[in-house]
């Protein structure tokens, strides 16, 4: 996990020092209300809040979850984009960004270096606090996969340019946690349908 964590971000930091980006910087993003600029900043920040959860004294108490449940517990009806949470979201995406996007790539890239050096001497079973969440370090580090390979062509679709290729174990890491977010949601048959017998399947099935 570690290493693909790692070189997907290797992966994301090319197209953040891409020159098109910094080209389109303050246009919109391919996600509705977001610009460019806070899409790169939340994409960076799959990297940086890794480091700063680090940092922090692991919470004591309570059972860990896994990066399955990290994401399920936030399902309930889509919120619109102007409730609380999306707008700060799209705002601490900006804030990241306010330096530019050389500034920013900077920054992204010395996160990830301190990380390649830190996080191969800390024990995946170390517990992380994920914002209201307790997770080991192996399934913290999943949920930020998933958020570095989404984004990552969240960004790429953006910028007009092709999506970066991550790693083979980072796409069957989270291609396994979208898989099982998907089935917990809509049950087992309609996601096997939806993969393997197209002429039986029903409603579009999304993880998120």
């Amino acid at each position: 996990m570690i290493s693909a964590f790692l070189d997907t971000a290797e992966a994301a930091s090319g197209l953040l020092r891409s020159p098109v980006l910094a080209e389109r910087w303050e246009q919109p993003s391919a996600l509705a209300q977001f610009r460019v600029s806070g899409l790169a900043g939340h994409l960076a920040r799959a990297v940086f809040n890794v480091e700063r959860w680090l940092a922090e004294v692991p919470q004591a108490g309570g059972t860990p979850i896994d990066a399955v449940a990290y994401f399920l517990s936030g399902t309930g009806p889509a919120p619109h984009l102007e409730d609380a949470v999306p707008r700060r979201i799209r705002e601490v995406g900006e804030q990241e960004a306010a330096g530019g996007p050389a500034a920013l790539a900077k920054e992204f890239d010395a996160a990830r270096a301190r990380l390649a050096a830190q996080l191969p001497t800390t024990p995946l079973d170390r517990p992380v606090g994920v914002f209201a969440h307790v997770l080991p370090l192996d399934q913290c580090l999943l949920t930020r996969l998933v958020e570095l390979v989404v984004h990552l062509d969240d960004l790429a679709v953006s910028l007009e340019e092709p999506t970066p290729s991550v790693p083979a174990e980072a796409t069957d890491a989270v291609t396994a946690c979208l898989t099982r977010i998907a089935v917990t949601r809509h049950g087992f048959l309609p996601v096997m349908r939806a993969l393997a017998r197209r002429e039986r399947a029903t409603d579009p099935i999304a993880a998120f």
